[in-house]
């Protein structure tokens, strides 16, 4: 009977090991998710389940049965958590926090566990939800867990404890408390539990006793870069009477603080030898006026100092930047391409740079070298229509050549027809609102008040442009008591509305792939009620401004087919000539540049003084500089050259030779036909 029971173990053992060796590695996890299975067996499994688990086991639910399995030994556990990453690693943390009283499994998942999620479970049991349902139980795991990380040999355990936790000064822990004393983690010879402690968020709140500033001093003044840099960072060395003084400072009562007497000495970062350290002066914040510092940050000899000063940026000074994109080591010049905050000329310079990482650099950075999803369409004929508009209704094209020409006589006379019927336009304009916001002529509709806003400086709020209704309404806003120049500009903003919502009206799109959409399906679903708001919104355009004269070959003057023409080339230039176009314009001096422009926008007025012909040329330029870069929105100098030669093209007889020279030498050096 022995024999056959001995048998019968060997059997299941061979049984047990064999579904472990199964090559399904998802058959084979599931030896690890079941309590039976014998301890030899767990405690080794195959490289193929473990990488199973951390992978695809960990969204298809195999990874969590395994850690819910009560005899999985802690040495697998151990392994998974130190491997884990994405969903695995969270996974496991959760498994390990959640039952915060099993210690053994806290301390073992321990390198799957961040401070941040340690932090939030200390806080449900000092005084959150954990803590009101059973206040003695809160207290006893807390306790646990304090005492298991805070005693454990592992330095994870002891870094976890010493980041997570609500810090106190004193010689020991106060475990039922759940508070860790920062007076006996400082004495931790390990670097890590140093870093750990300066990162604990209760730091800044220490006290400022002896105690605390000893804790803080150690903290600063420590012998490992990697220590004082995070002291640094989390910026431990600001006292909060040194956050008093600067607030009575601003208040007009200037408090004198002593460094000495508070304990803390306030050194400049820049100082240290340790380039790391250095480098948090630039994270902290160095005042773009203060010149002297960021000099000694541009002739730093460590590359790490320089680079920090282009990824962190944001206040730089132009003269850090121009030297920094010389710099001769190319990952400087590198993070100087890749910078959000450098300027857009020193990166289009990088594209030539001699380093390849450097051009790859600035070419990812560069706006017209990154791929877009969309590329705006034009026309079917092919041609760019002025002013642009991208759709071939007639109402509309109609409304923006009366817009183009508008002048300050018209503008007057629509303001007062405008006013004639105030109130009932008012209640108009918001049952159209109301109707359109479910629409995707909504958004074309917002879309094109962003440009007339700017047009028309008609002032819209700034939080009134949140949300797709209140975009809709925002110009609208304060229109009462609007002058003539608003009130008049107003009735063309009321006659997009009324076109909007007119029956069988095509939403412009910008991705020929795309059919048109239409917001009412035929005309028989215009009832009465929208019929009269039509009227209303559109009567004051009707009146005052049609019919006109006006056509697509004459809206900018006799010569627009030429600027059309002109745009139309520059839509379809290839990016080299588009490079050599941005180049020179970018060389131009700024104040040479803006004489002529202001020349250039009073000859585009044409003799009937259409003063904002210009402005909506210059949102043409813009729609063609998206369209020749295939990027929205672009490079806006991009689009002022391509104002600046259409303008020349329009009304170059006007304007003096050295202005012509100055506007047109963008496009020239691009080989754009004038």
């Amino acid at each position: 009977m022995l024999f056959v029971g001995m048998m019968d173990v060997v059997t299941d053992l061979a049984n047990w090991k064999s579904r472990a060796a199964d090559l399904d590695p998802a058959v084979a996890a599931e030896v690890w998710a079941d309590p039976s299975a014998p301890a030899s067996v767990l405690r080794d499994p195959p490289a193929a389940v473990v990488e199973f688990l951390l992978g695809d086991g960990a969204w298809q639910g195999s990874l969590s049965a395994v850690l819910r399995n009560p005899a999985l030994p802690m040495n697998v556990l151990a392994m998974l958590a130190a491997r884990a990453k994405g969903q695995a690693r969270s996974a496991i943390s959760r498994h390990a926090l959640r039952s915060g009283a099993d210690v053994p499994r806290l301390t073992a998942a321990a390198p799957a566990i961040t401070a941040a999620e340690l932090g939030r479970v200390v806080d449900g049991l000092r005084y959150g939800w954990e803590y009101r349902r059973d206040p003695g139980a809160a207290q006893a795991t807390m306790a646990k867990m304090l005492r298991a990380l805070t005693t454990s040999s592992d330095l994870r355990c002891r870094a976890l404890a010493a980041e997570a936790f609500p810090l106190i000064v004193g010689p020991r822990h106060r475990y039922t408390k759940g508070e860790v004393s920062a007076t006996k983690l400082i004495a931790d010879p390990e670097v890590a539990v140093l870093v750990a402690l300066a990162r604990n968020r209760h730091m800044r709140v220490l006290p400022e006793s002896q105690e605390g500033l000893a804790v803080r001093r150690a903290l600063l003044d420590h012998s490992a870069p990697r220590v004082r840099a995070a002291a640094r960072r989390a910026g431990i060395h600001v006292l909060d009477s040194h956050i008093f003084a600067a607030l009575s400072a601003a208040d007009g009562r200037p408090v004198p603080v002593d460094a000495a007497a508070s304990g803390v000495e306030l050194a400049d970062p820049l100082d240290d030898p340790a380039p790391s350290v250095r480098v948090t002066a630039i994270a902290g914040g160095i005042p773009e006026q203060d010149g002297a510092r960021w000099a000694r940050v541009l002739a730093d000899p460590s590359p790490q100092v320089r680079k920090a000063a282009a990824t962190r940026g944001f206040s730089t000074p132009s003269f850090v930047w121009a030297g920094l994109a010389e710099d001769p080591d190319p990952a400087v010049r590198a993070a100087v391409a890749q910078s959000r905050w450098a300027p857009a000329e020193l990166q289009r310079r990088l594209l030539s740079d001699t380093d390849p990482k450097v051009a790859t650099a600035a070419e990812a950075r560069d706006p017209l070298s990154r791929p877009v999803g969309v590329r705006p369409g034009v026309p079917a004929d092919g041609e760019i229509m002025l002013p642009v508009s991208f759709t071939h209704d007639q109402q509309l094209r109609r409304l923006d050549l009366t817009a183009v020409t508008l002048n300050l006589t018209q503008q007057h006379r629509l303001a007062i027809a405008a006013r004639a019927d105030a109130e009932a336009r008012a209640e108009a304009r918001a049952r159209v609102i109301a109707r359109l916001r479910s629409s995707r002529a909504a958004g074309w509709v917002a879309d094109r008040w962003e440009r007339w806003c700017d047009v028309f400086a008609v002032p819209a709020p700034a939080h009134s442009m949140i949300g797709l209704e209140r975009r809709l309404a925002a110009p609208f806003v304060g229109a009462a008591t609007a002058d003539d120049r608003i009130t008049g500009a107003l009735a063309l903003f009321d006659a997009v509305l009324g076109l909007a919502a007119a029956p069988g009206f095509a939403v412009p799109d910008h991705r020929p792939e795309h059919r048109s959409d239409t917001l009412h399906a035929s005309a028989e679903e215009h009832n009465e009620q929208e019929a009269a708001d039509l009227a209303l919104l559109t009567g004051p355009w009707e009146q005052v401004l049609l019919p006109t004269l006006v056509t697509v070959d004459t809206v900018y003057g006799p010569r627009t087919p030429a600027a059309r023409q002109l745009l139309t080339t520059a839509a379809r230039l290839p990016r080299t000539r588009l490079d050599s176009l941005l180049t020179t314009r970018i060389s131009i001096d700024d104040q040479r540049w803006r004489s002529a422009r202001r020349e250039a926008v009073d000859a585009v007025a044409g003799p009937h003084d259409q003063v904002y012909a210009a402005h909506f040329l210059f949102w043409d330029a813009v729609t063609v500089a998206e369209l020749a870069a295939w990027q929205r929105p672009t490079d806006p100098l991009l689009a002022d050259a391509l104002w600046a030669a259409s303008a020349v093209v329009l009304y170059g007889e006007q304007m003096s030779a050295a202005t012509v020279e100055t506007l047109t030498s963008p496009c020239t050096a691009a080989g754009l036909p004038l």
